[in-house]
């Protein structure tokens, strides 16, 4: 409830339909809506991807809200990105508009009271950039225009040039966007830093990602031999990057010292590249699982050798919350909650380095599972959702008090 006792109207937009929340972009966005949802009543606008449709009557029925998702296909995100690129603007927004959607929006700010709008990465402004009279906060999650210009410096050929220019027309469009929202958040104290250092003048605020402990933490641990596990969206580029490093350039190493060694890589779509990986020895691909808990109950450690790691690595505090020994790079590690890191191993991206902290965990498997048992408590007394959201609650009351104080006055109510 806002400070006056009333309930906020709110409309949330978000690039995908926020269930299930089984990747990292849903959900965080299915446990805000579900929070807010307590309280408010909320709207979210949404884009069904793939036969998502079903995922929103889900999420409707769940979670007590309305979701507005038109048919977003990969045809029309194909002909929309052509669009921006003629007109110079970013791939991304190309990517993620739909004139159904634009219009729904349009319609329901037009006919409906509003008293709050939060906008989930910036590729959604674009939707309600031109609404002046509706407070507005964009949770940003990470600056994603550094994302692009990290994939650029590691991309070669054309690939390099399309990354950069995605990266110098984001940050344009994110320091627009900053500028004119009432509110600017991120995940976490170390993406602050890169949102003032790109986007400055802009106070930014930090909504940190939360874990659900109960559900991860419910499968007792149950390690089965050297299972090495890798939990990630598959098709996202950071991630195939990331495993193939590993299976390519450190897995020969560990399969030397411990010829039974599995290296399992769940996920949902695999793409070609990822696939290939299964015929080296000892690797398994599984694709899509409905439950991820059995891979990490059954692992001796969860692996996360991203070179390139925006914003808070919601796989690296699921293991946690499991109970499984975490080892990661500097990349990845800084993205962490406070005190988080030290619950976990920290290796260089380099080979050597990577397999020799790998090894040197396979070694100690007992003072892992100690380590593996204080992360989880960690979680559990300073991650959890109902600790982090606070912060949205907080945030919300801010920027709706005097609008929704003034609207109470002219009602009587």
């Amino acid at each position: 409830l806002s400070d006056t006792g009333t309930i906020v109207r709110i409309l949330y937009l978000c690039q995908r339909v926020p269930y299930p929340p089984d990747r990292g972009d849903r959900i965080p966005v299915f446990h805000q809506i579900r929070r807010l949802s307590r309280n408010h009543e909320v709207v979210v606008g949404s884009l069904s991807h793939g036969g998502s449709h079903a995922n929103a009557r889900m999420l409707e029925k769940e979670l007590a809200v309305r979701v507005i998702a038109p048919a977003h296909s990969r045809f029309r995100s194909a002909i929309e990105m052509a669009l921006a690129f003629l007109q110079g603007k970013p791939l991304s927004l190309g990517y993620f508009h739909n004139s159904a959607l634009r219009a729904a929006v349009n319609a329901e700010l037009r006919n409906r009271h509003y008293d709050a709008i939060i906008v989930f990465s910036s590729s959604m402004a674009q939707y309600v950039e031109h609404i002046a009279d509706v407070p507005r906060i964009m949770h940003f999650c990470d600056v994603d225009s550094q994302k692009w210009s990290s994939m650029a410096r590691e991309a070669h050929g054309v690939l390099r040039w399309i990354y950069g220019r995605e990266s110098r027309l984001m940050l344009k469009f994110e320091r627009r966007i900053a500028g004119s929202f009432e509110a600017s958040c991120v995940v976490s104290h170390n993406e602050a830093d890169v949102f003032r250092k790109h986007i400055p003048g802009i106070p930014v605020h930090i909504l940190e990602n939360g874990v659900d402990i109960d559900f991860f933490a419910a499968v007792p641990r149950s390690p089965e031999g050297v299972r090495i596990v890798f939990v990630g969206v598959m098709d996202y580029p950071p991630n195939v990057e990331a495993v193939s490093f590993f299976a390519t350039s450190v897995w020969n190493r560990i399969r030397a010292a411990h010829p039974e060694a599995r290296f399992i890589i769940v996920g949902s779509r695999p793409v070609k590249k990822v696939r290939a990986l299964a015929g080296i020895p000892g690797v398994e691909v599984t694709g899509y699982v409905s439950d991820v808990r059995t891979y990490l109950s059954s692992a001796a450690v969860s692996i996360a050798p991203l070179a390139i790691a925006r914003g808070v690595q919601n796989k690296i505090l699921e293991a946690m919350a499991a109970g499984v020994p975490v080892l990661t790079t500097p990349a990845a590690a800084e993205g962490l909650p406070e005190g988080a890191a030290q619950h976990v191993i920290v290796a260089g991206r380099e080979p050597d380095s990577f397999a020799a902290a790998l090894l040197e965990m396979l070694s100690n498997r007992t003072a892992m599972e100690e380590m593996g048992r204080k992360g989880q408590e960690f979680i559990r007394q300073n991650c959890t959702w109902e600790v982090k959201l606070r912060a949205l609650d907080t945030l919300l009351q801010t920027i709706t008090g005097d609008s929704k104080l003034s609207r109470t006055q002219e009602t009587g109510s």
